[in-house]
């Protein structure tokens, strides 16, 4: 390396400035705050994301669509999701097909989820002859959730609205 540079003292100058530069881009990168993964707060819940909920269930439904039905619901969030959707299942097993009514009575936020209180009514035509249709009406109410792109269900109650 000396005979190539000219010198041995010019070689140890820039065998030192190339270990300055290495120390110093280390000390940089251990000094730079660590990524953070920022999620803006959610958007106001309005009443049009309400209506919208419901809409997507009353169709999910009433196309008998049980896959549609569940992809309104946030798996992750929503406490006992497996027996839900097994509930789900049952239901769409025992009846052949619904019909969906509901009124908006009242959407809000509490903190970061959105509110929906509604009247719901579920009436199912039974697949068994032997069995009676589904005929239940209550006041529904849904949590949701914001996950950075939409709002999902995280809870429902009363979940024996579905039973």
């Amino acid at each position: 390396m000396a005979d190539l540079l000219g010198s041995p003292l010019l070689a140890a100058r820039c065998l030192a400035i190339v270990l300055l530069i290495s120390v110093a881009s280390s000390a940089s990168a251990q000094n730079s705050p660590p990524a953070t993964s920022f999620q803006a707060p959610p958007p106001a819940f309005t009443d049009s994301d309400g209506m919208a909920i419901l809409a997507t269930l009353q169709s999910a439904l009433q196309s008998y669509n049980r896959k549609r039905f569940l992809a309104a619901f946030d798996a992750a969030a929503m406490p006992d999701f497996p027996a839900f959707r097994n509930q789900v299942g049952n239901l769409f097993d025992r009846y052949d097909s619904f019909t969906i009514t509901y009124h908006v009575l009242q959407t809000a936020m509490e903190g970061s989820n959105g509110i929906v209180l509604a009247d719901f009514g579920v009436d199912g035509t039974s697949i068994d002859e032997d069995q009676p249709d589904l005929r239940r009406h209550a006041q529904l109410r849904l949590v949701l959730g914001w996950n950075g792109k939409e709002w999902k269900i995280v809870q429902l109650s009363p979940r024996a609205l579905l039973e």
